[in-house]
């Protein structure tokens, strides 16, 4: 029987690192693209700094959840094993592999977002 889980279950906080924290960066490169054009016509780069800066604060948000979640479960013996004889590591494993998706994630995003501090949109 399937134990049911509580509205503040910490499983269920790791996925939006873990999955939506990298569309999250490869949205941020679609928009920055289509806002290239306007930013360049009205020489003015805030709405491309704007998208920047919501993307890596919605891409660190994601990745604390998950780096919280991933502390406050308990420690097994080895977190990276998820063989069947520890099946009770996979937790813990899968918010620690949340938390490195969700931190590379944003750090894609930062480096995408240098270029505008140094380049007009029009370069």
């Amino acid at each position: 029987m399937a134990r049911a889980r509580r509205p503040g279950d910490p499983r269920l906080t790791v996925w939006p690192a873990l999955l939506l924290a990298p569309l999250l960066a490869l949205g941020h490169l679609s928009l920055a693209y289509s806002l290239v054009t306007p930013s360049c016509v009205r020489q003015d780069s805030a709405s491309l700094h704007g998208l920047a800066g919501a993307s890596l604060v919605l891409a660190l948000a994601m990745t604390l959840l998950a780096w919280r979640d991933w502390h406050l479960l308990p420690k097994a013996d080895d977190v990276t094993t998820s063989d069947g004889t520890q099946a009770g590591s996979r937790p813990r494993f899968i918010a620690l592999m949340a938390t490195l998706v969700g931190a590379f994630s944003s750090l894609v995003i930062l480096a995408m977002w240098l270029p505008l501090w140094i380049l007009s949109p029009c370069a």
